[in-house]
């Protein structure tokens, strides 16, 4: 016990220390803000799941008794809580029936749906605890820009502008806090696979597809959209978190299904750039991904003969 405590008390202050950054107000301290779930998944991948949830415990400890119960609480749902989720369930595993010597570990794209959750409920606790209806809401975010930015001018187009960042703020903090845990979560992975500590076998990341029940999560989110208020906006919170997730879906297909191929490297960087600068590829990976979830190409194309040689 005692080596798992060292192990939760480092990463504690590791965490703690990162999520502390951002109360100083410091611009930099943002990038680390979002890397603070990153030592409780090293240490619940690499070493023990008592080891991550002490590490939580003692970290939000920490921060509560530095800054208060509401740092505690975000701390603890939008960092520590699905660091923990997320390290535990990576490395649950049940026996192979159809071969009982193996074994078969959680699936990517469970993580990855897991992940689109953990965000919504974040960022939606966020929203809810900010305001209990959507006009004080957007008061208040109108309030905070205007105190970052200067009185905004009046007229039409600038309350069209308040009243649109109202309502993409959540679902771009949905998933900017997605994207980090699942960062993070990889680097975990890289972490333990380099210190001979990683329990499981590294996935394909290729062939990665979400539950059958994601389409069906997907509609249900699309739907609560419509409703008015505070609850149509975490509904957009959910959408875009689980579209992120079929955009993941669908650069998988694309990385597996130019497997073997020479132009291979070029059309991977040519799409993550496009990605990267212009943004709009990420709505027809999400296409391409909820296609394959309903017909399946990795499989139909599973069987195919592999380009000569002289073209790979």
């Amino acid at each position: 016990m005692g080596p798992i405590l060292l192990i939760a008390i480092a990463a504690a202050a590791a965490s703690a220390l990162l999520a502390a950054g951002v109360a100083a107000g410091s611009v930099l301290a943002v990038p680390l803000f979002y890397l603070a779930p990153l030592p409780v998944m090293i240490a619940g991948i690499a070493f023990s799941p008592i080891a991550a949830g002490l590490a939580v415990v003692l970290a939000g400890a920490g921060l509560g008794l530095m800054f208060g119960g509401a740092f505690l609480l975000a701390y603890v749902l939008g960092i520590g809580a699905p660091a923990f989720a997320l390290a535990y369930a990576a490395m649950l595993a049940r026996p192979n029936e159809a071969q009982p010597d193996e074994l078969v570990w959680y699936p990517v794209g469970h993580l990855v749906l897991l992940a689109a959750g953990f965000a919504t409920l974040s960022v939606g606790v966020a929203v809810f605890s900010m305001a209990g209806d959507y006009e004080t809401y957007r008061a208040a975010v109108t309030a905070t820009f205007d105190a970052m930015l200067g009185p905004a001018t009046a007229g039409p187009d600038a309350e069209a502008g308040r009243a649109f960042m109202a309502h993409v703020l959540p679902p771009m903090a949905g998933l900017l806090t997605m994207v980090s845990q699942l960062i993070c979560l990889y680097l975990a992975g890289r972490a333990a696979r380099i210190s001979d500590r990683m329990g499981r076998p590294w996935p394909q990341l290729s062939m990665m597809r979400l539950p059958r029940m994601a389409p069906f999560v997907l509609g249900a989110a699309l739907v609560v959209t419509m409703l008015p208020g505070l609850l149509g906006l975490v509904g957009s919170v959910a959408a875009a978190t689980v579209m992120l997730a079929f955009s993941l879906v669908g650069f998988a297909v694309v990385h597996a299904i130019t497997i073997g191929y020479g132009g291979r490297a070029m059309i991977l960087a040519a799409l993550w750039l496009t990605t990267v600068v212009l943004g709009w590829p990420v709505l027809a990976m999400a296409v391409l991904g909820f296609t394959d979830a309903l017909f399946d190409f990795r499989a139909r194309l599973a069987g195919r003969p592999l380009p000569p040689a002289k073209d790979r």
